[in-house]
């Protein structure tokens, strides 16, 4: 019988799980290459977008698709994990390996650590790549989304410019107002027609629900008159109480660039929770794909039972489902100041670590 030494079986449980990560990889990239390609189409079918429209659309794809391979990444190692432990069962790997005086929880460590690792190398070199490449994408829908409309968070404030009835309106705001995209301070609405300024509005406070924009109090000015108001309401063809979804893609910020962002945004009175939530999932990522490794033993080794593959391929999808849910749902709690923002982030890895963790010490043989 052969007996194994720890490198040799460490190589060896690398090269085996790096070979089911690698197809797993491609599975999941295709899946998301594929729904992409047709968002992109859908949306962009109806816009001004030049010759080459399939081509277009593809290396579109290309751009946006790494960011959501990253997101995705989780279940990718679940998945990777669950083929990696089922490929063993059913090779009988399992018990000349522990003949050889290796518990099932050294297959079980191996592949966890080295996808900690590797969340490290997803975090510090690809998240950088895939933001930068986020930011690309954005400003290229910008320029083929060519509807007549613009916003723009910069220093000098939050802008907004529209088009409507032949008329040319520019909304400028200092800043939120008490962290809430729906408030503005300091709100002046500037109108070209046939490009010649025709009046401008000015106002201390706006409020925005839906396409409406209310300024209180507000003086009209124009090279006429000059009249104050007790309020105006300025209605918009643009969504305006969806304002926020323009200027924070958390997606476009990597690890390095967080606290510029933030910084940024802060001086438009935004928080930037978004941000914040981004930059710790960041953190949790390594100790959540070793969690996840250490989850798909739970359905395969640990239970020493061998179920069907499309059992294995279920219980794959309940467990990426219920992670979700619950990150999904942890974040939300904190984004409603029931939980510290932060903490709303970590919990969910927290616990699923915890649960690992007790899956080791429980099955130690």
């Amino acid at each position: 019988m052969k007996r194994y030494t720890p490198r040799t079986l460490i190589k060896y449980l690398i090269k085996e799980f790096s070979f089911s990560l690698m197809i797993f990889t491609v599975i999941f990239s295709s899946l998301i290459i594929l729904t992409t390609f047709i968002q992109e189409i859908t949306f962009f079918q109806e816009k001004e977008v030049s010759d080459n429209f399939l081509l277009r659309m593809l290396l579109l794809t290309f751009i946006k698709s790494p960011t959501l391979i990253i997101n995705s990444s989780s279940f990718i190692f679940l998945f990777a994990g669950i083929f990696f432990y089922v490929k063993f069962m059913k090779n009988n790997e399992i018990v000349p390996i522990s003949l050889s005086g290796f518990s099932m929880n050294f297959i079980t460590l191996v592949p966890g650590i080295f996808s900690f690792f590797l969340g490290i190398v997803i975090i510090i070199i690809f998240s950088p790549i895939s933001s930068e490449l986020s930011k690309y994408y954005e400003s290229i829908k910008k320029n083929y989304s060519k509807n007549d409309n613009l916003i723009v968070m910069s220093a000098t404030g939050i802008w907004i410019k529209e088009k409507k009835n032949d008329n040319i309106y520019i909304i400028r705001a200092d800043k939120l107002s008490g962290n809430d995209f729906a408030k503005l301070k300091n709100i002046s609405i500037y109108t070209f027609s046939m490009n010649k300024f025709k009046e401008r509005i000015n106002g201390d406070n706006g409020i925005i629900v839906k396409n409406n924009l209310k300024i209180t109090p507000a003086n009209l000015v124009s090279d006429v008159r000059n009249i104050s108001l007790n309020s105006y309401t300025y209605i918009s063809k643009i969504n305006l109480e969806n304002i926020k979804n323009y200027f924070v893609n958390a997606d476009t910020f990597s690890i390095w660039s967080v606290k510029n962002a933030l910084n940024d945004v802060r001086k438009m009175g935004y928080f930037g929770e978004e941000i914040i939530i981004k930059f710790h999932k960041y953190l949790s990522l390594p100790f959540l794909l070793f969690a996840m490794i250490v989850l798909s033993t739970f359905f395969t080794i640990k239970m020493n039972f061998t179920f069907n593959n499309f059992i294995y391929a279920f219980l794959g999808i309940l467990t990426g489902i219920i992670v979700y849910f619950f990150y999904d749902l942890s974040i939300a709690v904190g984004k409603s100041g029931k939980l510290p923002l932060i903490l709303s982030v970590w919990m969910p890895v927290i616990l699923i670590n915890v649960f690992s963790i007790y899956i080791l010490i429980n099955n130690e043989d």
